[in-house]
């Protein structure tokens, strides 16, 4: 993994409380489905209607862009897309990491 030596990456305040606030709805919100899905109150469409409606997909972008975006300004492209590629990823039938 890539380390910063201590250096800082900064976001504006409003770019942190919209992270902040986007993040701690998803792991509330995430937290709430999984459980109902585990006891049996709900089944998978919960957690895709919620995707859908609350338009996780484009914010959990916007959230990595900001992140992204403060990250390269200090440590360059090249570590940050490094850092990007040590990522999980959902292969075709199969998990990638």
């Amino acid at each position: 993994m890539t380390r910063g030596g201590g250096k800082y990456c900064e976001l504006t305040v409003d770019e942190a409380i919209k992270v902040a606030a986007d993040l701690n709805e998803f792991v509330v919100v995430f937290d709430q489905i999984i459980s109902r899905v585990a006891f049996g109150g709900a089944d998978a469409d919960l957690l895709v209607s919620y995707v859908t409606k609350r338009d996780v997909r484009r914010r959990l972008a916007s959230a990595r862009s900001a992140i992204f975006g403060a990250l390269e300004r200090v440590i360059g492209q090249e570590a940050s897309d490094r850092i990007a590629e040590e990522g999980y990823r959902q292969g075709p039938g199969k998990v990638v990491r």
